[in-house]
């Protein structure tokens, strides 16, 4: 009886013996290969943040567009309250701004373009048969065209030797009035996303009267100075440009000072699949051009691409 029982504990050590030792090796082979999953796991995420260095860098031409559409129609026929019974107006505003980026470890150009055109057409014909004859696209309202292509070398994280050039008039008065600048300084990237400054303290800037200011074109040294900042977030986004020029030496009359400063800026809200709502609206003030501030809004549909 003692050597049977013996036995039986003998089979049920191997047994369990056994068992362990499968099971061992099921649990060894089990963190084998969460092991190579959490390898191949690690291999992936460097993978995409390479993929994703590799198109901050540069990896080619970035490019991106948007821009909103203002509309708007009214008419009334024999409506006395009205102060001008028979009447009708339409008005269209088109804001249009995009870039093209190549940007690596050792150098970069930007390149931006902001196009905003406006027009509307008010016709008061009234019963005694007179008529106007204009149409929507005769009566300009905006006209706002402003280029500009920066390059540059970096030296640190942050700074980088640069030349800009900008144009900055309209498309049906081009140069009249108009300013082109070029010049070269630093670019500062600070640490916010999507803010670019330029500060050149060697430029030339180039001014177009309109015609008929009394004056001719003309040119001065001095600093240019711009700042862009464009950043999407979740629904929407903002464009905003601000850009300035410091003549080194004053004008003498007739010619007006030089000095001028342009802000523009856009803001959309995305509704549905990049078609929203969108906000444009710029001030500029150039002596050059105009003794007084200049100023434009619209407000229409926005798509961005």
């Amino acid at each position: 009886m003692k050597k049977f029982t013996l036995i039986l504990i003998a089979v049920f050590a191997y047994v369990g013996f056994v068992n362990g030792q499968s099971l061992d090796a099921d649990l060894k082979a089990k963190q084998a290969e969460i092991e190579a999953a959490e390898k191949a796991l690690d291999m992936l995420i460097e993978e995409e943040a390479a993929i994703a260095a590799s198109i901050e860098t540069g990896a080619g031409w970035l490019t991106g567009f948007g821009g909103t559409l203002g509309f708007n129609f009214n008419k009334s026929n024999g409506w006395i309250a009205n102060p001008n019974p028979d009447a009708s107006s339409s008005g269209l505003a088109i804001n249009l701004s995009g870039f093209a980026n190549n940007i690596t470890d050792d150098f970069f150009w930007r390149n931006k373009g902001i196009l905003n055109k406006a027009w509307q057409d008010i016709d008061l014909s009234s019963a005694d048969g007179v008529v106007d004859n204009d149409k929507l696209f005769d009566n300009g309202t905006v006209d706002l065209l402003n280029i500009s292509s920066l390059a540059g070398k970096p030296i640190t994280d942050q700074l980088a030797i640069s030349a800009l050039g900008e144009l900055n008039t309209s498309l049906g008065n081009f140069l009249k009035p108009g300013t082109f600048d070029i010049g070269v300084g630093l670019t500062w990237t600070p640490n916010i996303d999507d803010l670019i400054v330029v500060v050149h303290p060697v430029n030339y800037h180039f001014a177009f009267p309109a015609d008929g200011a009394g004056f001719e074109s003309t040119g001065s040294l001095g600093a240019k100075i711009r700042a862009d900042y464009t950043h999407d977030w979740d629904g929407y986004a903002l464009t905003s440009t601000l850009t300035s020029f410091l003549p080194y030496t004053s004008s003498e009359a007739p010619t007006p000072s030089l000095f001028e400063w342009t802000w523009l800026n856009t803001l959309t809200f995305d509704v549905w699949k990049g078609v929203g709502v969108g906000i444009s609206a710029g001030i500029r003030n150039a002596k050059f051009e105009s003794p007084d501030a200049q100023s434009f809004y619209s407000v229409g549909l926005s798509y961005a691409l």
